[in-house]
């Protein structure tokens, strides 16, 4: 690599001229206290621009921006009627929301909302007296005798950082002008409403981070500690050079090139809006979503909120520390809660061959070549996707020992079907628990029979519980990786896995009947 001169490198010089003048100082100005200063308003706007500044940096560059926690929706009944009291209103929920600038968002009670509490917008975020014609277009009627029903349209409520002058004073100046000031500034809420596509309220958000491939000596492996030569003091005898360290989350470049690409917000200043009781300036453009609404025409030729709600899909969330470390532990996750055959679960004692033979029970009907077992059955911590949980989802595997070689030989059992059930409360199309069923032919040929590989020798029962294929209610795979001796809850705080379970089976004594 080659190296730069800088004893060629001059500093630039400035002229007298220039010296005589302030530079700007964009990165936070602060005032310098000395004995005999003189504080004027201007002092103080400095030190609390500067203190408010900083701290709204900190936030929007550290923590981000979305719902920290609460503003809870719930629509209030309307109402029958002409009333004074605007019926179709949402009741907001206190709460904490960043926007896009830093600045904090707190609501300290729950306040009722009415649309004309709002404030519309377009898609440019600019201020609309009335939703656009075409807000509630005419259905094609299914018959000719029909009325057009109106097509629901979408509208998204944010919230937005604004701005309430209170306390208003009279001035008077030496030169006996008199002017009005406000005494303090109360930091508030306004919400606004804009038109948006209603596929648009279940988008997920776009992965921010985009790794790239990073080239360079420092994203090769490289060995943990420096080989020494091995007659210097203290270098070890066995050093190992294959031994590397593993590749960092990331990798070398990715993270770095990330935060090197970014930059602050554009945020600008707070716009007035206009209110009859109040002086008010708000920023229209760095709103938070909250939810999704919609709105319906009220009895009296106005328009009034309707009572479906979707308050999840648009929020984007600060994660707090805590949950951050709940997600880490796969809070969030289902887990295999429970399985039937949990005290049999990597025992080292043998399981006697008339409790193995009864875990697979009887025929569930006569002819029905279906048998339900009795003891391989497996319960989840919450519901998952009926259509997700198939027989393929599990395994059943007898190792028998080969004669001549000592092999284990394995034999798959055959799993016909699966019995689907849930706790009351579950939602429709969704189970909490699943019981194996085998074919009864199987049972009568490979158990029952007299010459069955069970007769001579202990044989390994294996099972799996293959929880890739498993999704839960809230569209997660199943963390089913086993832990240690534990049958359950299973999860190592990863979505998916295969759950692995095994025990061992006495021979059966080929001289002795068969079971009745």
């Amino acid at each position: 690599m080659q190296k730069t001169d800088t004893s060629r490198i001059t500093p630039p010089t400035r002229s007298a001229r220039e010296c005589c003048t302030d530079a700007p100082c964009d990165s936070g100005l602060r005032n310098q206290y000395f004995e005999g200063k003189r504080l004027t308003a201007d002092s103080f706007r400095v030190e609390q621009s500067y203190l408010l500044e900083r701290r709204r940096l900190l936030n929007r560059a550290i923590h981000g921006w979305g719902l920290v926690y609460g503003y809870a929706l719930k629509p209030v009944p309307a109402r029958n009627g002409c009333t004074d009291d605007k019926s179709g209103r949402l009741e907001i929920g206190p709460g904490l929301a960043l926007d896009e600038c830093g600045r904090e968002l707190l609501q300290t009670r729950p306040t009722l909302l009415g649309v004309e509490d709002v404030i519309l917008l377009n898609g440019k975020s600019a201020r609309i007296e009335r939703p656009p014609d075409g807000s509630f277009e005419p259905r094609a009627p299914q018959t000719q005798k029909q009325t057009p029903q109106p097509i629901e349209a979408c509208w998204l409520l944010s919230a937005h950082y604004a701005e309430q002058s209170e306390g208003p004073i009279r001035v008077n100046d030496p030169c006996s002008c008199e002017r009005h000031e406000w005494d303090r500034v109360c930091e508030t809420v306004r919400y606004s409403l804009r038109r948006v596509d209603c596929a648009q309220c279940c988008d997920t958000f776009d992965c921010e981070l985009e790794c790239g491939c990073c080239t360079g000596p420092c994203c090769e492996p490289h060995a943990k500690d420096p080989v020494k030569d091995p007659g210097a003091p203290g270098a070890s005898t066995n050093a190992d050079k294959s031994q590397t360290n593993p590749v960092h989350r990331g990798g070398c470049g990715c993270l770095c090139e990330h935060l090197t690409g970014l930059s602050d917000s554009d945020c600008g200043g707070l716009c007035p809006i206009e209110d009859p009781c109040a002086h008010i300036r708000a920023d229209l453009r760095h709103g938070v979503p909250l939810a999704c609404v919609t709105l319906r025409e009220g009895d009296c030729d106005n328009w009034v909120f309707d009572i479906r709600i979707e308050a999840c899909g648009p929020r984007r969330l600060v994660k707090r520390n805590d949950a951050l470390f709940d997600l880490i532990r796969g809070c969030d996750l289902t887990r295999i809660s429970a399985i039937g055959w949990a005290d049999w679960h990597r025992s080292e004692t043998l399981i006697e061959w008339g409790k193995f033979l009864a875990s697979f029970g009887t025929e569930t009907a006569p002819k029905s070549g279906r048998n339900l077992t009795v003891k391989y059955w497996v319960e989840f911590s919450r519901p998952v996707r009926d259509d997700t949980l198939r027989a393929d989802c599990f395994s059943m595997t007898v190792v028998v020992n080969e004669e001549e070689a000592g092999w284990g030989v394995p034999r798959r059992v055959p799993i016909q079907d699966i019995v689907k059930s849930a706790t009351p409360g579950t939602p429709t199309g969704f189970v909490t628990r699943a019981t194996l069923v085998v074919d009864a032919g199987w049972v009568d040929d490979a158990l029952e029979s007299r010459k069955t590989i069970f007769n001579h020798d202990t044989a390994a029962v294996e099972i799996e519980v293959r929880g890739d294929f498993i999704v839960d209610c809230n569209g997660q795979t199943i963390d089913a990786n086993a832990i240690g001796l534990s049958p359950a809850p299973t999860g190592n705080g990863t979505p998916g896995g295969t759950f692995y379970s095994s025990f061992h089976v006495q021979a059966r004594d080929s001289q002795s009947p068969p079971p009745a």
